[in-house]
């Protein structure tokens, strides 16, 4: 009976494991994504394109894709918080949180709840990528 038990619970934590990664994974797929060679050609065509690097002043601090404005993850980001941030340009969204973007996606879901409609997340491996590829940082 003992033995029963036990392999249900490992079954009911390998399958909420599962669960919680493929939320993880799937946050806010309906916003678009943008590859790493995608935002690198926009910069150097010297396209109209805001990014805005999710993570922590600090760690932006210690070095962000060259020209990102620093807007940190919160749970409600304010009109205040964005007031010098275009509306009518596209805005690129990015973090260090692995697949499923989850900090930038969030930030790019409440970006398009203030109004903004040209949002796009830098896909995993977002910054990760771009500082391993050898691309522009700050």
């Amino acid at each position: 009976m003992l033995y029963k038990k036990l392999i249900i619970s490992a079954l009911v934590f390998v399958l909420s494991g599962l669960v919680f990664v493929s939320l993880v994974n799937a946050a806010h797929p309906e916003i678009p994504r943008i590859t790493l060679e995608e935002l690198k050609g926009l910069i150097e065509q010297k396209a109209d394109v805001v990014i805005i690097d999710a993570q922590l002043k600090e760690i932006y601090d210690r070095g962000h894709i060259k020209g990102a404005r620093s807007l940190p993850w919160k749970a409600e980001i304010t009109e205040a918080d964005v007031k010098d941030i275009p509306k009518d340009k596209l805005i690129v969204t990015y973090c260090d949180c692995g697949p499923g973007e989850s900090d930038s996606a969030d930030v790019a879901a409440q970006l398009i709840n203030l109004g903004y409609s040209n949002v796009k997340v830098l896909a995993d491996p977002s910054i990760r990528g771009w500082k391993k590829a050898g691309y522009p940082m700050d």
